[in-house]
């Protein structure tokens, strides 16, 4: 094993043991190099005043060299905020921004410690991450039976998770709470469960109201209590497309800092909220501690080299010039829309 990640691994196993134990064989095993291109080209942008040689871009009277044919037609832009690449864990101006927008907008969320959002290429390319952190061959991955097709693909084809799925309906026709709880108690056998939280849900549309959010978060406790580690992700794709009597927050509020043995991710973007569906820019957020959380973060920003700059400084923008409204849906049956 790489030093750096033993390093990793002995932080995140002093600071809390049930994380540690979370990790996937590769989620150990990965680390961000100290040394190489990426970290000198981040020093020698705040050192090199004369000459940076770090860096594979090239400069003209000190703007990053681009085409006149490619640059009149995002004049609204200037250079050096389209065709430098990005930091590895994206820009920082944009996750700032990104943070506040989730404070704004969750509300559970504040006086809750968690760092800045790590971009991603895309809400997938989050879970992918998640997924390579926290997912290892027989792990069992939690989801309901009305399920994105997707997540078969991701957690089980490129994992080898074992798909564990509970009816997403009870008897009544609200949230199966008790299905939830019943897969993750499940797993005490294996120690470890890894659930996903789509709301509002693809491909039905059903998003629980208050009350079915917490006997969801009661079932994630239940999970924990009973001695299993628990890695919950909210896959918030569809935030902000809310019935007038459902949640209008994600449950990552209610679950960031619950239970040592849980860990909760926030994987979201802007491709549904602002209408950029070729943006491909999303983020991942996991609440924690600052010693814990610069080791989580130095092992998700092993997965992307650099995100899309161009996006990332149009969805800065954006976030500076206004925020998202709570878009509110008709009202009408919480499971009657399918996405």
């Amino acid at each position: 094993m790489n030093p750096l990640a033993r390093q990793l691994n002995e932080t995140l196993e002093r600071e809390n043991k049930h994380v540690y134990e979370m990790l996937s064989k590769l989620g150990k095993d990965i680390y961000f190099p100290k040394e190489g291109i990426l970290s000198q080209s981040a020093e020698a942008k705040n050192k090199a005043t004369k000459y940076n040689a770090t860096i594979g871009i090239a400069t003209e009277n000190g703007k990053p060299m681009h085409l006149a044919s490619i640059q009149n037609t995002l004049s609204a832009y200037a250079p050096k905020d389209l065709y430098p690449y990005a930091p590895p864990e994206g820009k920082p101006e944009l996750r700032a921004a990104w943070r506040s927008k989730m404070l704004e907008e969750n509300p559970s969320l504040r006086g809750k410690s968690f760092g800045n959002p790590i971009v991603t290429n895309a809400l997938t390319h989050g879970l992918s991450i998640a997924a390579d952190l926290f997912v290892g061959q027989g792990d069992s991955v939690i989801i309901p039976d009305k399920n994105w097709e997707n997540y078969e693909l991701t957690f089980g084809i490129r994992r080898g998770a074992e798909l564990v799925y509970y009816p997403l309906y009870n008897e009544q026709g609200t949230f199966n709470a008790a299905g939830l709880r019943d897969a993750i108690l499940a797993q005490r056998s294996k120690g470890k469960a890894f659930v996903v939280l789509n709301f509002p849900n693809n491909p039905t549309g059903y998003t629980p109201n208050a009350q079915e959010g917490r006997e969801i978060v009661a079932a994630v406790q239940a999970g924990a209590e009973a001695g299993i580690n628990v890695v919950v992700v909210t896959d918030d794709a569809y935030f902000g497309l809310f019935f007038e009597d459902s949640l209008h927050e994600s449950l990552f509020g209610q679950l960031a800092g619950l239970h040592p043995r849980i860990l909760a991710i926030k994987v979201d973007g802007a491709t549904k909220e602002e209408y950029v569906w070729g943006f491909r820019v999303a983020s991942l957020l996991t609440p924690a501690k600052a010693p814990l959380f610069s080791p989580l973060s130095s092992k998700k920003r092993w997965a992307s080299s650099a995100p899309p700059y161009p996006a990332a400084r149009i969805r800065r923008k954006r976030s500076c010039c206004t925020r998202s409204s709570r878009r509110t849906s008709p009202p009408r049956s919480r499971k009657s829309s399918a996405l």
